[in-house]
């Protein structure tokens, strides 16, 4: 135990006596994420203010004037110009296509007689608009305006044909009281859900790639790892020290990056108001599946930074590791909540990252917990105890 000791003081001192390492590590990584995550805010919202801004240009056609004050708010942000029937509509349509018209809106002919003389069986007077859904001001100039025909428009006409609009309306929905019933902490739980367990895994993976390979196959190459093999310490307790040390590390950086992602997401998503709250058995399991994961990579990646001979061998090895980490995640990432099957608790990676996302919601059971628990120890016990036989071979660490 006292080697383990010994090798595990080691390791920490090496990383946080290197500034440079110390830098790279944990302080670089979280100024680009929330520069990062801020300036994707702030450019959503300030184009969201530009087109919420901008002055529709809309090219209208035979609009009678008596329905102008039923469309004042929209024509109020928009630039209109009238054309008659003479106008090259195709060359107008081409426009709106290149996004230099935003809308172009045409009535039949004699519109108002058409809705003031209709009877039963009568064609029905048609609106046509072209606008262009590729383009937000014309997306925009769109929706404003299907709002003012639907909301105030066809309402007014309406009544003023039949008088009541209560004739037509059999019941309504919420008009005298109900609506949303929302678990702010559960809604805040839903969007992180989405997004944290994907970034955990792929934090926790990245965090221990560079200090895994470096920190066993880079000692190999240096020819420190020879002379530490040689000292009276336990290979066990070198390894175990080694696999602590990474583990330590690699939870301490994806803190860092996960605090630094909280505080900076809800800027970026425009929930800046999001309620974010956690109770204490949440944290706890939390930090469980992640001191757990942690770990399991740090045996994952230490058994292929012992397997290879050369830095740029074991690079090699863990990049096909690491994409498989990316798609456990996005699975849990773009998977429905709820409804699991009990096999998927015990797949590595996958399970945590699945058990993550449900403990955000407020979804994960006791014996899911102890199953994904339970199975990731099993699965990193059974690398660990790999790497001390491979530890025990000069054949592996001596690069024979």
């Amino acid at each position: 135990m006292r080697g383990l000791k010994v090798v595990f003081n080691k390791e920490m001192r090496r990383v946080f006596r290197e500034p440079k390492m110390l830098f790279s590590l944990f302080i670089l990584p979280v100024i680009l994420m929330i520069g990062m995550y801020a300036l994707m805010g702030y450019l959503a919202q300030s184009m969201t203010q530009d087109i919420e801004s901008h002055k529709s240009i809309v090219y209208v056609e035979n609009m009678p004037e008596e329905i102008s004050p039923y469309l004042d708010d929209f024509f109020s942000q928009a630039e209109m110009t009238v054309f008659d029937a003479s106008a090259d509509l195709d060359s107008m349509k081409e426009q709106v296509a290149q996004g230099n018209i935003d809308l172009i809106m045409i009535f039949p002919e004699n519109f108002m007689e058409q809705v003031e003389n209709y009877t039963e069986g009568s064609a029905v007077p048609d609106i046509q608009v072209f606008y262009n859904p590729s383009e937000d001001y014309s997306n925009e100039a769109w929706t404003r305006l299907n709002a003012a025909l639907d909301g105030v428009l066809r309402p007014s006409l309406l009544e003023e044909r039949i008088g009541d609009l209560g004739m037509l309306t059999i019941f309504t929905v919420n008009a005298q009281g109900g609506g949303e019933i929302i678990d702010e902490q559960r809604a805040a739980g839903q969007i992180l859900s989405m997004l944290l367990p994907y970034l955990i895994t792929i934090l926790l993976f990245a965090g221990t790639m560079s200090l895994g390979t470096d920190t066993i196959t880079g000692e190999k190459e240096r020819g420190t790892m020879a002379s530490m093999l040689v000292t009276p310490v336990r290979r066990s307790d070198i390894v175990l020290g080694k696999l602590l040390a990474l583990t330590c590390m690699s939870m301490l950086s994806a803190v860092i990056y996960i605090v630094a992602l909280v505080i900076a997401m809800p800027q970026a998503l425009g929930t800046g108001n999001m309620a974010i709250g956690f109770t204490p058995s949440q944290v706890i399991m939390i930090i469980i599946l992640m001191i757990l994961l942690a770990f399991f990579y740090v045996s994952l990646v230490g058994l292929v930074a012992v397997l290879a001979k050369t830095m740029k061998e074991a690079t090699t090895y863990i990049s096909p590791l690491y994409i498989i980490v990316i798609v456990a995640g996005m699975i849990t990432m773009l998977s429905t909540s709820g409804g699991h099957d009990t096999w998927e608790y015990v797949v590595p990676v996958y399970n945590v990252s699945l058990a993550l996302g449900e403990i955000f919601t407020r979804e994960l059971t006791v014996i899911h917990f102890v199953l994904t628990a339970g199975s990731t120890l099993v699965f990193s016990a059974i690398l660990s105890g790999i790497i001390i036989k491979a530890f025990n071979s000069e054949h592996f660490m001596f690069n024979a």
